[in-house]
């Protein structure tokens, strides 16, 4: 068993958790040299005397999608070298768009995930749960997350026509396009001493922004932690967060096959040791739900809303040797007691709609802080 510690005030250790393949060892013992004479003599035959002028990168891409369509596995994609960099820009929480988290729907194609708050698709009415089938004037109902996203950026103050469906009725926009500077941690001291924090989603240095937040806010009264409608993000800014109240142990684990598994803990110190509440949704996925997991496996948090998404997948990047990647599923998460999320979510505690568990979790922490004590200690 690997395990993999976290270092003080958020910073991960740089352990390298993931292999990035080369293309020949990714297709070592997989494809025989016969086979891989076939792929490139339907590629040439296709792109020489198709009718349609299909290209040869084209026909690459639309291989290897196909492939990770047949492997029946709904997270993993295929990024050409441009979307990678577009890709590692929005986990930065900078690029240029419109405002939109994406994910593969489950019937295929794509939907919104979560939307930007204040960005050009909130102001238009775009909803988390929206199935987008055009972009651009391209039919994208059949098409996977990096085609879609690629449409959608684009040279800021320009626009993009998008045609969504919601509960069976297509929806179009018009979406002026910005530069999206994601400023995904936000707090709010409350009169009761109640602080308040929202995390949009898991971008590089979230982990670090909670963790200074609760150092300088002097807060008395119990933490609530917003993760509603959070579509996820990098792995190691969850396991920060969950360290910000938590001294050490596990986060959470995976395996991949045939390999040891991984233990992602928490770092060792001095944490925030007020009563704490998560508060989440159906929206809440993947990154979002590790946090509440692990907060709630650990008897750390009461954990308020309705069930979680239930996106519980690992996924790494492979390579290839063009630049481009595929970032495939090679494992599931699993809390600290054992529970896989992966189409299961996280089941709260107390169950709230959306719009009302905020004030519910106020009341929960307000009501165990009196329990224990000023600052939440007994």
């Amino acid at each position: 068993m690997k395990r993999v510690l976290r270092g003080s005030r958020g910073t991960l250790i740089r352990v390298v958790l993931v292999s990035l393949l080369a293309l020949g060892a990714f297709s070592a013992g997989r494809l025989t040299h016969s086979n891989t004479g076939v792929l490139d003599e339907a590629e040439a035959s296709i792109s020489q005397y198709s009718n349609k002028g299909a290209t040869s990168d084209l026909l690459r891409r639309a291989a290897i999608e196909g492939m990770l369509r047949a492997s029946g596995d709904r997270w993993s994609s295929y990024y050409g070298v441009i979307e990678v960099g577009a890709f590692d820009q929005s986990l930065a929480g900078r690029y240029t768009g419109v405002g939109l988290w994406l994910r593969t729907g489950k019937g295929g194609g794509v939907e919104v995930a979560s939307v930007v708050g204040a960005s050009p698709a909130e102001r238009a009415g775009v909803l988390a749960g929206d199935s987008i089938v055009t972009a651009q004037g391209v039919d994208v109902s059949s098409a996977s997350v990096p085609v879609v996203s690629a449409l959608l950026r684009g040279d800021a103050n320009s626009q993009v026509q998008v045609t969504v469906v919601r509960s069976g009725e297509n929806i179009d926009f018009m979406l002026p396009r910005f530069t999206v500077t994601s400023n995904d941690v936000t707090a709010d001291s409350l009169k009761n001493g109640v602080l308040v924090i929202r995390i949009n989603a898991f971008t590089r240095g979230v982990g670090n922004e909670v963790s200074d937040i609760l150092a300088k806010s002097g807060h008395q009264g119990g933490v609530v932690l917003d993760l509603r409608d959070n579509p996820g993000g990098l792995i190691e800014e969850a396991v920060a967060v969950v360290g910000a109240f938590v001294s050490g142990g596990v986060v959470v684990s995976y395996e991949r096959r045939g390999q040891e598994s991984v233990v992602l803990d928490a770092a060792e110190g001095s944490k925030e040791d007020g009563s704490l509440a998560v508060v989440v949704n159906g929206q809440s996925a993947s990154a979002s739900e590790i946090v509440a997991a692990a907060l709630q496996d650990r008897n750390r948090a009461v954990i308020v809303g309705i069930k979680t998404f239930g996106k519980g997948t690992v996924q790494e990047p492979q390579l290839l040797s063009d630049g481009s990647t595929i970032q495939l599923s090679v494992g599931r998460y699993r809390t600290p007691s054992g529970r896989y999320l992966e189409g299961a979510g996280v089941q709260p505690d107390v169950i709230s709609p959306s719009s009302k568990s905020i004030a519910r979790a106020v009341s929960i922490v307000t009501s165990l802080n009196t329990i224990a004590g000023p600052g939440g200690k007994g």
